[in-house]
């Protein structure tokens, strides 16, 4: 069953407010924030379609924004028409 499609700024705005929905991070500059959505070539069975690319230290990683985007390219497919 093919997943729903969403544009990048969709998929961005939708990871942001997941986010900024964890309250530590209430007004914190994350990757995602300096960057944005991009397409990986895969999709379907192969992985998921897009990713939000590491600009900071992987040191300072967090596991529930991994998850929240995680989940998300779990349900949706980047459109990249």
């Amino acid at each position: 069953m093919a997943k729903p499609t969403r544009t990048a700024e969709q998929l961005k705005q939708m990871v942001l407010e997941r986010i900024e929905a964890i309250p530590d991070l209430k007004g914190q500059v994350t990757d995602v924030h300096r960057g944005g959505v991009v397409g990986t070539g895969l999709g379907g069975d192969d992985g998921p379609s897009w990713t939000i690319p590491v600009r900071t230290d992987r040191g300072l990683h967090r596991a529930d924004i991994a998850r929240i985007i995680r989940d998300l390219q779990e349900r949706y497919d980047l459109d990249d028409d």
